[in-house]
């Protein structure tokens, strides 16, 4: 099973939110904020080429020069804590194919960039949510309900909460 970003994300905000994404039970992925963060990323840093690839990875863009930096764009800072760690990932990833970058968080509707550099101990953390990544998804069951205060907005909120 190959992690994404994504599941490194969801892993950082709630393990059963991970659970349900990696076992593909995919609830209303049209809702109003997921459509607003689509429209923000498309309208937001309109001249560069956009969804990135580098191996198994996708990010939003890079800026090359004399040291690469990858950018992500989110609509709010309101999850910053799993966003960081997703780029933290992506970063992880870059260098393990030999490339060495910064990356850069961006906030477009808050004016807001968060700079990001890879340090050995969050490198540490990103393999040890790799394991830990992997061993949730294969459980037969969803973690347990874990309340937090993003809940309602969550696309899984019925499921968990009802």
């Amino acid at each position: 099973m190959k992690v994404t970003g994504v599941m490194i994300q969801y892993y950082v905000a709630c393990k059963r939110e991970l659970w349900f994404f990696a076992n593909q039970i995919n609830m209303n992925y049209d809702n109003e904020d997921i459509n607003i963060g689509r429209h923000i990323h498309e309208k937001s840093f309109s001249r560069e080429k956009k969804n990135i690839k580098l191996g198994n990875i996708a990010f939003d863009f890079i800026k090359t020069g004399n040291h690469n930096t990858i950018f992500e764009i989110k609509k709010s800072s309101k999850l910053e804590e799993p966003v960081r760690y997703q780029l933290y990932y992506y970063l992880w990833n870059a260098k393990k194919m030999g490339k060495e970058m910064d990356g850069v968080l961006v906030y477009p509707k808050e004016k807001k960039r968060e700079k990001i550099t890879l340090t050995p101990e969050k490198a540490e953390e990103i393999e040890n949510m790799i394991h830990d990544i992997k061993r949730i998804v294969s459980e037969p069951h969803p973690p347990p309900v874990v309340r937090k205060p993003y809940c309602k907005g969550c696309t899984y909120y019925e499921l968990c909460m009802v």
